[in-house]
């Protein structure tokens, strides 16, 4: 289908924080209004005495072309000619004629009068306008001034814009108005309460106890639930992954589409919230080792195209190229105009060559830079770009070096609605990258986080090699949570819709195109109607026919205008109907081919027009909500959104039910602390109470005997027993060794193939499809399989056991400090509800933790038993893999030398050399040995990492659980509040209040909880 902007997108605009905004207040004005307009202009210029214009030929406004939704041709190849027309200019100069409301022809009608009708039907005012009539009155006078009001009917379009904040959001109790109303108003009650703390000197003195209160109030005033989602979408350059991106941020021409260039746009880009105006970008290179091996790589495929053999079987030849092609591209954008004719590239020794490419690397020193802030969204991209793509490619070239090679991530923050719901949106360069080092890192990216889209245009979305690729890895790393976006949606011709489809489908967009075409001819005749009307020749005329005459031109406007309007529906109706059919068709297709490759999930397609959106972004409300929907990028949004409801749900739950209590108490207890209601023997005892509560969480918390000190050590003895003492060595290696002397067969061409492919590889003539890595790994796969799961269970125990350890440590400390406290029941009171809360937020962060490191254990479990490139197995073979793609290329240019060549069907020294270093390999029990260690070492690791977030979160609350008893026990935190005592009642009373109103929001967003919260179980 043909493309064309709306006609609000030619009205300038300007991007304000990132969104979608119009450069001014004012209406938006539609294709149907600036026609109309069109209609009249040279009506509505000046408004004075009539004369009559000769008769010319009137170049017709219509042109022979045909409407992009199916119509027929509107014009009719004609000239009209023009009868004699109102013409509306000023008096000759020098003139006494009276121009205005009084100035007439007859003595009883000015044609002021007719031309402010005229306007008014020019406006779209749905009466006739100013009633001319010589019966009106003051019609006669020429003394008293003539007053008539011009009816004006509004934009019949709403002029505001559509805000991505009133797009409907998840049905989730976190989204619901009563909900989001609770929240809204804690932090209004932190806000408050803010205010109240900070309106005494006490709170600026350094040391002071209220001075930390009043920031900790500040702080939660400011709370927002922190990013606790990452989505990613994955794609070949030009799927359309910018521009999805941009629509889904609402910020237009953020990140630049590629231009499909062979090493453009391969660099992995994170969209993160901040809630500031304006935006910023880190950068994180690679390092220098990891620099060269990429070069090293590149240098490598480069040499091996062009130093081919006879050898090379002919279906290899066009991957070699590719990966030359991506070679060459990346070296002349890190060493733009360096390289002069490349022949050095293959007549010098590889060693020779690297040793350069190192010395130009150093001389480039690409160091960090931290966080780089913009303050206008074309600031930001113009910075952007340089770091995604090369720049050799835009419209300026430079011979500036590229920074893209040296990079390995850039994240960008702005403050993007969809951001702000707690998501981090990723753009991941496609799994067929030729540059490893960039599909190395979209295949963790896939591995370690939850949810994945491939992005590819809908025209090829059911054959696309790049969605294949992501669902196969997808599969093998036990990855479920994988949708795809389908792009270009809009992009389909009625004529063509109607050859593939055929029968009723094919019936209705005929049906359509004829509705369309009925409109066009109904335009133009109406539209010769006006034009003949309003040039007829009023100077003659009685009052009563100039009335005929305004009317009769106000109701050939009108049928103007509803063609016009009839028009828009069926075009609009006609889009829908075949981009909701193709989409319909391509989804459904999808699921056939993909829906098995997604366990126990539902597959996720959407289909998505990013043009269509960016068109009509900033039309007028009413104009634009159809097609925005259409473009299907509001389905996404709110998919997305709906991704992190659930942990969105958790940290506004824990800062009303836990949070603001325990900054309650802390604040009630300052208050009591200078109420002298205590003489100084009990204060003794509070004292001595305090400290024994607090050396006892202390000792059993952060002592070398606690439990907690011993988590990574129990951890790592239940995986000894269940995994590392289970090892078989000999056996996994007698049966990998077994698989590579069945592949031994195969013919050498096949054989190369598969080594190029790093052991994945498939045709008729070997059987099949076949995965060495995986054959290789089967058998210790099967027999760790049930170990694991076992080790799984008794890990989760263990937390379990942890939280349930730290949980009644405190419980037991709070029932003593209820004991010790009988005598100050108020004390008891308070403080113990502030324990309780503290111990629910020290829970929360240990159950955090518990969280990540169960999903760092999926993540070890792909890694030790999956067949992917980054995988332990991968890991491991990737070197022999290497020395058999790198033996034909040096045998190839020695034998290039000789001017001999082998026949490949006969295999030759390359091919028992390729089958040695992949048995040698294989048979080498020090492969299974490596792999265990590297199993064994990750998982200490991520037991240390778990045993360091809860011991970071025990002291961090400690440290504020001490803070809280110094309330208590502290004479200075005394003194302070009994300095000032009219201070000191202003916030009970502000306290006792927000305590009412916490509890209410309790009630709406925790019902299950009673009204202090203290017999209610921790929730996860």
């Amino acid at each position: 289908m043909e493309r064309t902007p709306s006609s609000a997108s030619s009205a300038p605009s300007t991007e304000s924080n990132g969104l979608f905004t119009p450069q001014s207040d004012s209406v938006s004005v539609t294709s149907t209004t600036v026609a109309d307009n069109q209609l009249f202009q040279d009506l509505a210029q000046h408004v004075g005495t009539i004369r009559l214009s000769q008769d010319v030929p009137r170049q017709s406004i219509e042109e022979s072309s045909t409407d992009s939704s199916g119509g027929a041709p509107i014009s009719r190849g004609t000239t009209h000619s023009r009868t004699p027309s109102v013409a509306l200019t000023p008096p000759p100069a020098g003139s006494s004629e009276v121009i205005g409301p009084a100035s007439s022809i007859d003595g009883r009608l000015g044609m002021s009068e007719v031309a402010d009708a005229i306007e008014g039907i020019m406006r779209g005012s749905d009466g006739p306008g100013v009633y001319l009539r010589a019966d009106s009155p003051a019609a006669g006078s020429t003394n008293t001034p003539r007053r008539y009001s011009r009816r004006r009917s509004s934009s019949p379009n709403n002029a505001s814009r559509h805000e991505v904040t009133d797009e409907e959001l998840p049905n989730e109790l976190f989204h619901t108005a009563t909900f989001q109303q609770a929240f809204s108003d804690a932090k209004r009650l932190m806000v408050e309460l803010t205010e109240v703390l900070s309106s005494s000197n006490v709170h600026h003195e350094p040391d002071s106890s209220m001075r930390g209160l009043c920031e900790r109030a500040s702080e939660l005033s400011r709370f927002h639930c922190p990013s606790t989602r990452i989505v990613g979408f994955v794609g070949d350059s030009g799927a359309g992954k910018s521009s999805l991106l941009n629509s889904l941020l609402d910020c237009k021409d953020l990140a630049r589409t590629s231009d499909g260039g062979a090493a453009c746009t391969s660099v992995v880009t994170e969209y993160h919230y901040h809630s500031i105006d304006g935006f910023a970008i880190e950068v994180e290179w690679f390092s220098r080792d990891e620099t060269e091996a990429q070069l090293t790589e590149l240098l490598k495929a480069y040499r091996s195209y062009h130093l081919r053999g006879a050898d090379v079987d002919e279906r290899e030849v066009g991957d070699l190229e590719k990966l030359a092609e991506v070679a060459r591209d990346t070296f002349r954008a890190m060493f733009r105009g360096r390289l002069g004719d490349e022949e050095f590239l293959l007549q010098w020794s590889e060693s020779r060559v690297m040793r350069t490419f190192r010395s130009w690397v150093a001389e480039a020193d690409y160091s960090p830079t931290g966080r780089q802030t913009f303050s206008s969204l074309e600031d930001c991209s113009a910075h952007l770009m340089p770091l995604t793509s090369d720049q050799n490619q835009s419209e300026e070239p430079t011979e500036e070096p590229s920074k893209w090679p040296y990079i390995r991530k850039v994240k960008v923050f702005l403050k993007a609605y969809i951001l702000s719901k707690g998501l981090v949106l990723v753009d991941l360069p496609g799994l067929r990258d030729l540059n490893a080092a960039r599909r190395d890192i979209t295949d963790r990216y896939l591995v370690e986080i939850k949810d994945i889209f491939a992005v590819c245009p809908i025209g090829r979305a059911t054959t696309d090699a790049s969605v294949m690729s992501v669902f196969e890895t997808a599969a093998e790393a036990e990855v479920s949570h994988v949708g795809i976006v389908c792009t270009m949606s809009a992009g389909i011709q009625p004529d063509e819709a109607k050859r593939d489809w055929g029968g009723e489908r094919a019936n209705k967009v005929q049906q359509l195109q004829h509705a369309i075409a009925t409109c066009q001819r109904d335009i133009l005749n109406a539209q010769v109607d006006v034009d003949e009307l309003s040039e007829i020749d009023a100077d003659d005329m009685t009052p009563e026919d100039k009335d005929d005459l305004i009317n009769d031109l106000h109701e050939a406007n009108k049928r103007l205008k509803q063609a016009k309007r009839n028009l828009e529906n069926h075009s609009l109706e006609l889009k829908k109907f075949l981009i909701d059919n193709r989409n319909s068709e391509v989804t459904k297709a999808l699921k056939n081919l993909y829906q098995d490759k997604v366990p126990g999930n539902e597959l996720t397609v959407f289909c998505v027009d990013n043009l269509m959106y960016k068109d009509h972004r900033n039309d007028p409300k009413d104009v634009a909500l159809p097609f925005l929907h259409l473009s299907g990028i509001i389905p996404v949004r709110k998919h997305c959104i709906s991704l992190v409801a659930s942990s969105q749900l958790r940290n506004a739950r824990e800062y009303i039910k836990n949070d603001i209590p325990a900054l309650l108490g802390d604040i009630e207890l300052w208050i009591q602390s200078g109420a002298g209601t205590i003489d100084a023997e009990r204060k003794a005892e509070i004292r001595e109470t305090v400290n024994a509560l607090e050396a006892q969480l202390k000792r059993n918390l952060t002592g070398n005997a606690s439990q907690i000190s011993t988590i990574t050590r129990s951890m790592t003895d239940m995986f000894n027993e269940q995994i590392y003492q289970r090892r078989r060595i000999a056996e996994w290696k007698d049966a990998a060794s077994k698989a590579s002397n069945e592949w031994r067969g195969w013919h050498a061409a096949s054989y190369k193939a598969c080594c190029a492919r790093l052991g994945v590889y498939g045709s008729e003539a070997v059987g099949g499809n076949h995965n060495w890595n995986e054959r290789a790994i089967q058998q210790m796969v099967r027999d760790l399989a049930i170990p694991w799961q076992e080790l799984r269970s008794m890990l989760e125990s263990s937390l379990e056991r942890d939280i349930k350890f730290i949980r009644d440590l405190m419980d037991s400390n709070m029932d003593y400090a209820e004991n010790q406290l009988q005598h100050s029941l108020e004390l008891a009171d308070t403080l113990g509800r502030t324990m309780r809360s503290r111990q629910h937020l020290l829970l929360a962060d240990i159950e955090k933790a518990s969280e990540d490191f169960e999903d760092g254990l999926d993540v070890l479990r792909t890694d030790a038993f999956s067949s992917l490139r980054t995988a332990f197995i991968g890991r491991l073979m990737e070197e022999s893999y290497s020395r058999c793609n790198r033996d034909s290329g040096n045998a190839l240019h020695r034998t290039l030398r000789q001017n001999t060549y082998t026949d490949a069907s006969k295999g030759g020294g390359s091919d028992r050399r390729r089958k040695d270093v992949i048995g040698d390999r294989l048979s080498d029990q020090t492969l299974f040995v490596s792999l265990q260690r590297g199993f064994k070492s990750r998982f200490i690791v991520l037991a240390e990492r778990l045993q360091s977030a809860v011991q970071t979160a025990v002291a961090k609350h400690l440290s504020v659980i001490t803070n809280t008893l110094d309330m208590v026990r502290s004479e200075n935190v005394a003194l302070e509040s009994e300095r000032d005592p009219e201070f000191r009642g202003r916030v009970e009373r502000e306290t006792r209040t927000i305590r009412r109103e916490v509890r209410r929001l309790k009630s709406v967003v925790c019902p299950e909880t009673t009204g202090d919260g203290r017999r209610v179980s921790f929730e996860v």
